[in-house]
């Protein structure tokens, strides 16, 4: 008789091992911006000072900061059905029926105020940033007179002086440039499709937009220029711009301009921004995309207006544009570009965005032109060819204010 054989016992459950951390540091990476992201809110003084609020979570946690909750009332006791007076209750109908204010912020809740004075009465702790992700950021820079081409401003739509050269800039064939072929515009659409994310974007299409080599900056976040308004607000990092390498524009320019002109506390990357690229992946936000060129921009051309003002004061208010932006976003392979240029304004309301104090000007973005590139090849070309004059032109502009700059900075010294 064959003998039953032993049981073997089951391997008993191994306990799975979580580190024991802080707060969101026990959280990968990218989840951890993320919620340190949604967490983060704009000091009391951003909202006392927007002349408009937008509904967005960020100003309903700011709501909810500054409300003042009553207390939820004693639960009452229950009586049993056999203990009501079916006539009583009726009685109790016709007079209007029951109490409401066992329900919750009933009566009315009491609210804070939310004047001028307000910010220093409420205790907050402020860990966040304002940032070019809220509707509230844009109209807070609208507010300190940064325009959008879709506000006009108190002086209306202005224009360049020199819109219609850049623009025809913009639309010349470049001859030592050969046209791209069917077979690279195929390749090009295949490889958007394939992207599924902002970085997938930036490592497989930058390459491609460009036709001919350039320097080039990708990522650079601006941490050592002076802020555009508040203390708070956050420091743009555009995904690409073009500026000066350091070693060219003279010591003493770069020094008395530092926080307007040099843009990263690393001080071997490009200084004297002028043409910037922002790009999104497929799932991007468009009106973001906008926001973070218009504001990288801004910076941008703040830095030229002052480099100019040191260099050439008397042609300072020319009302021509040195700034270029341009955004991308690859769904519909739509590359469209804008200037950035600096108006005197009268405006008190503006808080100044230059270095000095006693001078106001108003900071606007204009369209220029979009091109959808995959429309058919002869749009796809013109479109190449248009990023490729912008670059040519805003280099340009740079080496003639460079020029210009090093021949007065020796008489400084």
């Amino acid at each position: 008789m064959s003998s039953k054989p032993a049981e073997v016992p089951p391997y008993p459950k191994r306990e799975l091992e979580v580190e024991e951390t802080p707060g969101l540091t026990a959280l990968p990476t990218f989840k951890r911006q993320k919620l340190e992201h949604q967490q983060e809110n704009f000091p009391p003084s951003f909202w006392d000072n927007l002349s408009q609020l937008y509904l967005t979570t960020r100003s309903l946690r700011e709501f909810d900061r500054r409300t003042v909750w009553p207390s939820l009332p004693k639960q009452p006791h229950l009586t049993g059905a056999a203990q009501i007076d079916s006539s009583k209750l009726v009685e109790f109908a016709k007079q209007g029926g029951p109490d409401l204010q066992d329900i919750r912020a009933y009566p009315p809740f009491k609210q804070r105020s939310l004047g001028q004075g307000s910010s220093s009465n409420l205790a907050m702790t402020f860990d966040g940033s304002t940032t070019a992700y809220s509707l509230n950021f844009q109209q807070h820079l609208v507010d300190h007179g940064c325009y959008l081409p879709m506000h006009e401003g108190p002086l209306g739509s202005v224009h360049p002086q020199n819109f219609d050269h850049i623009l025809d800039r913009l639309e010349s064939p470049i001859p030592s440039l050969p046209a791209l072929t069917e077979k690279d515009f195929s390749d090009f659409k295949s490889i958007n499709k394939s992207c599924h994310s902002e970085q997938d974007v930036i490592a497989n299409v930058v390459n491609l937009l460009e036709r001919r080599h350039m320097p080039r900056e990708m990522s650079v976040v601006f941490n050592n220029l002076n802020k555009l308004t508040i203390p708070s607000i956050s420091n743009p990092g555009p995904d690409w711009y073009d500026g000066v390498e350091p070693e060219k524009l003279d010591v003493v320019v770069r020094n008395y301009l530092d926080k307007l002109i040099v843009p990263a506390s690393d001080k071997s990357v490009a200084c004297l921004p002028n043409f910037f690229l922002e790009l999104k992946g497929p799932k991007g936000s468009v009106s973001t995309l906008v926001r973070q060129g218009w504001y990288a921009g801004t910076l941008g051309a703040r830095g030229v207006h002052e480099l100019r003002d040191w260099w050439e004061p008397h042609q300072l208010e020319d009302m021509k544009a040195y700034t270029i932006v341009a955004t991308y976003e690859p769904v519909q392979l739509t590359l469209i570009f804008y200037t950035v240029h600096p108006i005197r304004s009268d405006n008190t309301a503006h808080r100044p965005l230059s270095s000095l104090p006693m001078r106001h000007y108003s900071y606007h973005m204009i369209k220029l032109k979009s091109y959808v590139l995959d429309n058919d090849l002869d749009s796809f070309n013109k479109g190449l060819w248009a990023l490729q004059n912008a670059r040519e032109w805003a280099k340009e502009q740079r080496d003639r204010l460079v020029d210009g700059c090093n021949v007065k900075a020796p008489t400084l010294r």
